[in-house]
This record gives structure tokens, sequence and C-alpha cells, in this order.
């Protein structure tokens, strides 16, 4: 059968959730999602792994997890799931918030200050289970396309094309461009 994953979970290592996709029916209300984190952590914790990949299995699932500076990042998938394959997802994982978040720090503060693509990269990489992607560099590329068409791209609004600019970046950069012209006394094109 086709590979898939229950669920990806990003929390810290006190077990507060930072971001988390779930798409197993045993996992689909809130309380059996924070028991299921609950033993994550704990199995976690008591790991010997540093920041490499460690396998767990337990009641039913097996789980990937790998830590970070401040977090743990999890796959699970059911018992009888490849692990290899959960590993590659795990890594594509990291490696994509490795080249999106500041610095290449996988740390909770970068990860909460860019939610937005911490999400997007969750989204490109699994859906509904099934797995989309496990080329890191094929997700960071999608999740940059998808922050400049929302406008929650880096660039400045004056290097970016106006057709690519948000409303508020097209003002801002029209204000800029009437500053110029004001002080140098006419309109630079």
């Amino acid at each position: 059968s086709e590979p898939s994953v229950s669920a990806v979970i990003i929390m810290d290592h006190h077990g507060e959730r930072i971001a988390a996709r779930y798409f197993s029916e045993e996992l689909h209300t809130t309380l059996a999602q924070q028991q299921f984190e609950k033993q994550l952590l704990n199995k976690a914790l008591k790991s010997t792994s540093g920041g490499e990949c460690d396998i767990l299995m337990f009641d039913g699932h097996i789980a990937v997890f790998r830590g970070g500076k401040n977090i743990f990042m999890f796959v699970t998938g059911d018992q009888d799931e490849n692990e290899i394959i959960l590993v590659e997802v795990l890594n594509a994982l990291y490696n994509a918030y490795s080249a999106l978040l500041p610095g290449g720090s996988v740390d909770k503060y970068n990860m909460l200050e860019r939610l937005d693509d911490v999400l997007l990269a969750l989204d490109e990489l699994v859906d509904g289970g099934v797995i989309l992607e496990i080329e890191s560099s094929a997700i960071v590329n999608r999740v940059g396309m998808k922050g400049a068409d929302g406008g929650g791209g880096s660039a400045a609004a004056g290097t970016t094309p106006l057709q690519a600019q948000t409303p508020k970046e097209a003002l801002l950069s029209l204000r800029d461009q009437m500053k110029r012209a004001f002080n140098t006394g006419g309109f630079a094109s």
C-alpha cells in the first residue's frame, strides 16, 4: 500500500504544541491528541539521540522524531509503516525549516515568529496523510512562492514588481517614490 503519515507534530520541550497536523481517525479529538503528544514527549525526553533521528514504537504507532534547540519534531505512522520513509519525511521537514527560518535555527522562537511558513511547509509535505514531497528544496520553493503570493515574502516593497506587491507594499513603494521625487525636485521613473 501507499506510504502514509498519521501525524506531524512540533512541540517544545515542555509539551506546548507549536504546530501539528493529524490524519488519523483515532486522534481526531483534542483530548486524544494531547494524550498522544504527552506520551510522545515522555518517550522522547528519555531518549539519548541528541540531534539525530530516533524511532519510537508504542500503542500501535511508530514515531520518528528529532530534537532541536528547544523543540521536538515527530512524524508518526501506523505500526506497519516503513520507518525509513517516515525518517525521510522528518528529514525533509527539518531541512526545509533550516532553510526557511532565520539563521537556519530550528527553534521555538523562530518557528512561532514564522508560523505561517512553518504551517505552509507542513501542508506542502503531507496532505490528508499522503506524502506529497520529500525534497526539502522543493518544499522551500513552494513556501516561498505562496509567501510571495500572499505578501508574506521578505522582499522590500521597492524591489518587488508592482504586480507581485500587496496593496500595502504598493502604497509604501509609491510613498517612497513620491518622497524621492519631491526631494529631488522632479518625478523619477
